[in-house]
Order: C-alpha cells, then structure tokens, then sequence
C-alpha cells in the first residue's frame, strides 16, 4: 500500500485505549457499540449491523462526565480479530451540544493537560 512517510504515524492527537458504551445513531436507526480506542480527534467502535451511513450521530458514556453526542464522519468499517464489525469515525470539528468539550475533558482527567508549545 506504500503510504508516504515511511509509516510514521499521521494521527494529529494521541489513541488510547479505552472500553466505553457508545451508541451509533443514522437513517432513524440506534445500534449499541463499545468503543475500541479514542482520541480527542476520533474513536474505533467494535459492534454489529453499523449504518451505512457516512456520517452518523455517536453517543458516547464518557465514564463519570456520562453521556455526551457528537456527530462524526465514517471513516472506514471492517473487522476485527473476533470477527466483530468496526466502524471508525472522525468527530465533526463543530462542537455538538458540548460533546467534543466533554471528550477533550475526559482526555485532560487521564492524561493530564497538554504541554504548552
């Protein structure tokens, strides 16, 4: 597949991995899921029947900041080593109903803040 930049990863925020309820809402449709991992900037979702839809509306239990939506783009959808279905998804750059704020938080409670630049 030769990406450029010799594999070096391209992710602008850190992934860690986490197991978090989440809710995966298009085309009038609500399908439980778990996430795999997260970032500020996405999440990889392990689950089944996904929508097709490119861009879907998550809700995600954030631990104790509880439950938060944010809508999200589609990025690929797959599987994993189990055989469960995948769906990977970018949250949308405008905030939704606070959401990417409460992920943001719930990244600062664990890893602490950023180093200033």
């Amino acid at each position: 597949m030769g990406e450029a930049g010799g594999g070096a990863e391209r992710r602008v925020y850190p992934r860690v991995e986490a197991r978090l309820g989440a809710r995966v809402i298009a085309d009038g449709a609500t399908v439980e899921a778990q996430s795999v991992n997260i970032s500020e900037g996405g999440i990889l979702l392990a689950g089944a029947d996904f929508p097709s839809a490119a861009r879907v509306r998550l809700e995600i239990e954030l631990a104790e900041l509880g439950w938060h939506a944010v809508d999200a783009e589609v990025v690929r959808r797959g599987k994993d080593a189990s055989g469960s279905e995948t769906l990977a998804a970018s949250f949308a750059r405008i905030a939704t109903e606070g959401g990417r704020d409460a992920i943001q938080a719930f990244f600062q409670a664990r890893l602490g803040p950023e180093p200033a630049a």
